[in-house]
């Protein structure tokens, strides 16, 4: 069985290492299996990927002043990378036949650079099953119309797609209602829960040994992949210098590896005068961090909400509010199921978060898991089995089963 995995990654590290865990499970669930990941993360070669998987890096692009996309680090027109990605990914496609195409958030991909490669799919005569798969907030309602109505996306949905992946659930936020998807699209659509990550390797008193050797009470805070994330680091430093030479509890901050030098400089020279601070620019234990913090300060990004609700962890989310919603409605359903407590950014001063820190500390942890379903990955695996019933797939039972036990 191969799988070929498109990850379009223009900004932050989500959409990457939701499908090397994605890609992880498929591998360890399927017989014979063969991988490659096509990505334009900056930073794909910070993941470990499993056996039988290999990566294709695309040249990356991201966000420039106005929003619009521009080259991250070639000198070349937006146009001109969107070409030479769309042309790589084509390739790819025609090299490597999969059997399974998985598509990350981005039907046509960055700016329909999918296209050619889905055509290509559609008119083979063994043509490989395209799935999309999606978080489960993309946007406030109306910019998410918007944007498939100026794009097409419906009609790309239709016509390239046997199947539409919602990793969440639809008590929590349902994507058929608040975005009117019609009924033939609804139709594709199959809810697996959410995607857990269960890859501690590090046990809790080890990373408190470790972090908050003094106190044995640990804070940690996430800025995500930190391409925005100096702001809230900032905030809570200021507000930890104040709590004296020796404050109450210790802090990991991690920047994430998209920060800018100069921004992580500032803060690593901050946090050098400070009692009982570490700041890390990436560390590849966020599970272990999750399950083993007393308290965590974080965005809403998905990825950070899943191995948060999956450690069962007391948090506080700060979430992003621009250029999308998406991490502000994900947070503002979890705090009204009263898993989560949330802070708007602007209200996220240097007192306020020392305030829900301590308040936090002193609250009981919130329910296993946040009462999500974090089914997702042995739900993909048999959305799978069910769309490629192949001689591969029909030794599939015994093997996905042993794996959902472990």
């Amino acid at each position: 069985m191969r799988f070929l995995f498109y990850s379009h990654d223009s900004y932050g590290l989500g959409h990457i290492r939701r499908t090397t865990v994605i890609a992880k499970r498929l591998i360890r669930s399927f017989p014979a299996p063969s991988a490659l990941v096509v990505t334009g993360s900056p930073r794909a070669h910070y993941f470990r990927y499993p056996p039988h998987c290999d990566y294709l890096k695309l040249p990356s692009v991201t966000k420039g002043p106005g929003g619009r996309y521009v080259s991250r680090d070639i000198e070349m027109s937006i146009s001109e990378t969107v070409a030479l990605r769309g042309r790589l990914i084509r390739e790819a496609a025609e090299s490597f036949r999969p059997d399974v195409f998985f598509a990350d958030h981005t039907p046509r991909g960055l700016s329909g650079e999918l296209l050619p490669a889905l055509d290509h799919f559609i008119r083979l005569p063994d043509a490989p099953v395209r799935i999309v798969g999606m978080r489960d907030v993309i946007d406030e309602p109306e910019a998410v119309k918007r944007a498939w109505d100026a794009e097409h996306t419906v009609e790309v949905l239709r016509r390239y797609y046997n199947l539409i992946l919602i990793y969440g659930q639809r008590e929590v936020f349902d994507p058929v209602r608040e975005y009117g998807l019609p009924d033939d699209l609804a139709a594709k659509i199959r809810f697996v829960g959410y995607i857990g990550r269960n890859g501690s390797t590090t046990s809790p008193e080890a990373i408190r040994e470790r972090f908050a050797p003094r106190t044995g009470l640990l804070v940690a805070v996430t800025a995500g992949g930190g391409g925005d994330g100096s702001s809230l680091l900032s905030s809570f430093l200021e507000g930890y210098e104040r709590l004296g030479s020796r404050p109450p509890f210790e802090t990991l901050l991690i920047t994430g590896p998209l920060m800018s030098p100069r921004k992580r400089k500032r803060i690593l020279a901050r946090v050098e005068r400070l009692e009982g601070a570490r700041v890390l620019e990436y560390f590849e234990d966020i599970p272990g961090i999750c399950h083993s913090a007393d308290f965590v300060i974080a965005m809403g990004g998905y990825n950070t909400i899943c191995e948060l609700a999956f450690a069962g962890a007391s948090a506080l989310i700060v979430p992003r509010t621009s250029p999308r919603r998406e991490q502000l409605l994900r947070a503002q359903r979890l705090a009204e199921r009263g898993v989560v407590h949330l802070l708007l950014p602007e209200a996220a001063l240097p007192d306020v978060l020392i305030r829900e820190v301590l308040e936090g500390l002193g609250r009981p942890r919130p329910p296993r898991r946040w009462g999500l379903d974090f089914s997702g990955l042995e739900n993909i695996c048999r959305a799978v089995a069910d769309l490629r019933p192949t001689p591969l797939a029909l030794q599939l039972g015994s093997r996905v089963a042993a794996g959902f036990r472990s």
